[in-house]
């Protein structure tokens, strides 16, 4: 038993190496080729299978959904594509195990692989460690797999596997709730259809209780989707709820159809292998399951939807309603939803800006607005904290919204400070900020036009900052020769650092954000950071 507990955790260990280092290592690429090849639902069942069997983790797969969806990169619809495709991703894990975990000595191939990933890890530059990680989980994961073949002729003497045959619907419920469990013990499908396939390799079960074991274990891969949705995002819960949905739906199908679903496996098996084997078997079995059940749920994917998002509706500030914790572990996903929010609570800044302009004054229901920016740069704050950017690259972008952020922080913190006469002292200058906001309302929806609002934006302030020290001057001279009171004088000096200021922050995160979406390269990017840095 202690081998085959062994056997497990080397096993999940090198699952999450291998996972986080290839996460790592094609995370943006990942990101992008998902945006760029998720359209129709065949697309993005396509996509979640592909990435699926790139990261070796359907979990994976969810949280970058999830993040796309709350990026509004990806739609619900396109997403439940994804969820679909990486439950068929995901039995590859099945097919490497019984076609080469299986059939060779595990422990000559692994360990090589163990010491050149600790070698890299240890003496390569940051930016090839991942490559190390991925090195050592893969060795690892096999590793696993042979302490879990030496474990498992043992187990078969202390388990009465005898006593759950799958020839009665009693037997068949135990093997599926013994197989669910084993999931949500391990928190990894993969490492349990590991465990099972061992088992099944050492005589300790047969086919058929390996098939409903996996049935189990594809319904409790859900728990990790189910436990990352508890207190998060509405775009979380919904696609924890189609992840469950369709893996309960499909098991319960399979189970029905199991004589028909056998029969189909081992016509498959034998074409394949030119004979029956058991632990090819199982593999084949587990895509079949998928592959079936994706069959059946596409043609009925924006009906499901449409359900989905009835029984869980959109609910909290829609400034944060995308800022979601278990987002937060793929970087650049994160930064990415980062930057939608902070675009969101600009747009909602400037309507309180102009409010404040054309009525003079705070209104209630600017105030309201004003109240729930402050609550949302709060949360994006404590969200950006949470994100552990690791590429050079998703660290400048990392870098750039923080100072956007700040600037939000002190533009709403200037908004609180105004004075209720601040814009009758400058009635001339506000009016002719208030049409630049006008034309930063109409143009702030349109991403690509950042850099060029940016730029309109910077020309506002160097203007409004001229303004301020002609006129600042002028004031005072007046003040000396009598012409005006000095303290209507500080008033409208007052007036003009409070204007300055506003357009200042104003133009600063907007140019930030602008900087964010130009970040194409690190060389280029690093030199932006720094000329934008001297101004900030």
């Amino acid at each position: 038993m202690i081998n085959v507990l062994g056997g497990i955790g080397l096993f999940l260990l090198g699952m999450t190496m291998l996972t986080n280092g290839l996460k790592e290592l094609a995370g943006d690429a990942l990101k992008k080729w998902l945006n760029r090849f998720t359209g129709g639902t065949i697309t993005s069942v396509l996509s979640g299978t592909l990435m699926t069997m790139i990261v070796q983790s359907s979990t994976a797969t969810t949280l970058i959904t999830i993040g796309f969806v709350s990026a509004g990169l990806l739609t619900f619809i396109q997403s439940i594509g994804v969820i679909i495709g990486a439950n068929i991703g995901s039995t590859s894990t099945g097919w490497i195990i019984s076609l080469v975990g299986l059939k060779i000595n595990m422990q000559t191939m692994s360990l090589p692989f163990i010491a050149l990933g600790v070698f890299v890890q240890l003496l390569a530059p940051r930016d090839f460690k991942a490559v190390g990680g991925i090195l050592t989980g893969f060795g690892l994961l096999f590793l696993g797999i042979d302490v879990l073949q030496g474990g498992m002729a043992s187990v078969q003497d202390m388990i009465p596997f005898d006593s759950f045959k799958a020839d009665s619907i009693s037997g068949k419920l135990i093997l599926i709730v013994l197989g669910l469990v084993m999931t949500v013990i391990m928190q990894a499908s993969s490492a349990a259809i590991a465990a099972t396939l061992t088992a099944l390799y050492a005589g300790a079960i047969d086919f058929e209780q390996a098939a409903y074991l996996v049935i189990g274990q594809n319904i409790g891969t859900t728990a990790t989707a189910i436990f990352a949705a508890i207190g998060a995002s509405t775009a979380a819960k919904r696609t924890a709820m189609t992840h469950v949905m369709f893996n309960v739906a499909t098991a319960i199908l399979v189970t029905l159809g199991a004589s028909l679903m056998f029969s189909l496996t081992k016509t498959v098996t034998t074409a394949i292998n030119g004979s029956f084997d058991a632990t090819l078997g199982i593999a084949v079995f587990h895509t079949l399951f998928s592959v079936i059940g994706a069959i059946i749920f596409v043609p009925f994917i924006r009906p499901f939807a449409r359900f989905i998002e009835r029984i869980i509706p959109e609910k909290g500030s829609y400034l944060t309603r995308n800022l979601d914790d278990s987002v937060a572990k793929v970087p650049g996903v994160a930064v990415e939803v980062s930057f939608n929010t902070l675009q969101d609570i600009t747009k909602e800044l400037t309507t309180v800006i102009v409010s404040l302009i054309q009525t003079k004054k705070m209104t209630t229901e600017a105030e309201n607005k004003l109240n729930l920016i402050e609550e949302a740069i709060e949360k994006t704050r404590a969200f950006m904290d949470s994100i552990q950017s690791t590429s050079t690259k998703d660290r400048y972008k990392h870098i750039s919204l923080l100072h956007a952020l700040d600037h939000l922080y002190r533009l709403a913190k200037a908004l609180r400070e105004q004075n209720p006469n601040t814009l009758q002292l400058q009635p001339a200058l506000t009016e002719k900020w208030l049409h630049v906001l006008e034309e930063v309302l109409v143009t702030i929806d349109e991403d690509t036009l950042l850099p060029q609002i940016a730029t309109l934006l910077q020309e506002t302030s160097a203007e409004m900052a001229a303004e301020r020290r002609d006129k600042r001057i002028a004031y005072f001279e007046r003040s000396v020769a009598n012409a005006a009171e000095l303290e209507v004088t500080v008033s409208k000096v007052e007036a003009l650092l409070w204007l300055d200021r506003l357009v200042y922050h104003y133009w600063r995160s907007t140019a930030r954000l602008a900087e964010y979406q130009t970040a194409t390269k690190k060389s280029k990017h690093g030199e932006a950071t720094k000329n934008f840095a001297l101004m900030d």
